[in-house]
């Protein structure tokens, strides 16, 4: 079932690396759909999605824009494993598709890729082949982004699409804790040419465990310089009546530079959206 919510909420998730819009003094541009979609869970709904706008202030670079259009779906008694398989069968439904009814596009641009070869790497695997140290067993946060994005993402696989899978305990954010081992949570990033395009995750759908989360995040937050933000209460208070479930968000603009061979985001966003 399609979804559609707002782009804008008094509430929003806390998120450190995240920096947002505020439009009319009390609303936020939202970075994703979720603080709207996954309280869906709570009324029945067991499988949906959302395509829409999405936000982000201040992202700078060939893959980032601040205004980008995402794919957030949810399913009810299902778990990251099941997103992983959604997103090959997705990455294969736009390779036929293509291939049936826009040659043209599928002749140029590198779509081969999305079906070519599929990856399944964990986190890691990944850091102690490529960074030489294990992120599960040392917690140094800023170490992991920096050697994620300048050693791990250049040296996955350029021929297929790869999923990146169970993220460190303490970077779970909204995902839950892998019962078979506390280091490791149920989260997982998808890529091509070595570019993130998704980041899924079986739900924690805890709402105490998730607001001392939030708050944490909120540390991170003031410690980066950035406004801390209200918990949002709606959200949390939806949590403790959703059945276990997992949602990803996909981002589109991302997915249509790789098929097409595109070197920048901009090329694949009309212009227009630039003078508004």
């Amino acid at each position: 079932m399609e979804v559609q919510v707002p782009c804008s909420s008094k509430e929003a998730i806390p998120e450190a690396n995240i920096e947002l819009f505020k439009i009319e003094g009390e609303r936020y541009l939202l970075p994703s759909p979720e603080v709207f979609l996954k309280p869906h869970l709570s009324l029945g709904l067991d499988a949906f999605f959302h395509i829409g706008p999405a936000f982000r202030k201040e992202e700078k670079g060939h893959i980032h824009s601040s205004e980008f259009t995402i794919l957030e779906w949810y399913r009810a008694s299902a778990d990251y494993n099941d997103l992983i398989n959604d997103c090959f069968e997705i990455l294969s439904w736009i390779y036929e598709t293509l291939k049936e009814k826009i040659p043209a596009l599928f002749q140029t641009a590198k779509t081969q890729k999305l079906v070519s070869q599929h990856y399944i790497i964990t986190i890691e695997e990944a850091f102690c082949r490529y960074a030489g140290w294990n992120p599960i067993k040392i917690h140094d946060e800023n170490r992991f982004e920096e050697d994620l994005v300048t050693k791990i993402e250049p040296a996955l696989p350029q021929n297929g699409a790869v999923i990146l899978k169970d993220f460190p305990a303490w970077a779970s954010s909204l995902s839950r804790i892998k019962e078979s081992n506390p280091n490791i949570c149920e989260r997982f990033e998808l890529y091509l040419d070595g570019i993130e395009l998704a980041n899924g995750f079986s739900e924690l759908l805890d709402s105490s465990e998730q607001r001392l989360r939030f708050i944490e995040e909120n540390q991170k937050r003031i410690e980066r310089g950035l406004e801390p933000i209200d918990l949002p209460e709606r959200f949390l208070s939806a949590l403790d009546s959703c059945p276990p479930s997992a949602g990803i968000a996909l981002g589109i603009d991302r997915l249509l530079m790789v098929m097409v061979g595109a070197d920048h985001i901009k090329k694949v966003i009309l212009p227009l959206r630039e003078h508004f």
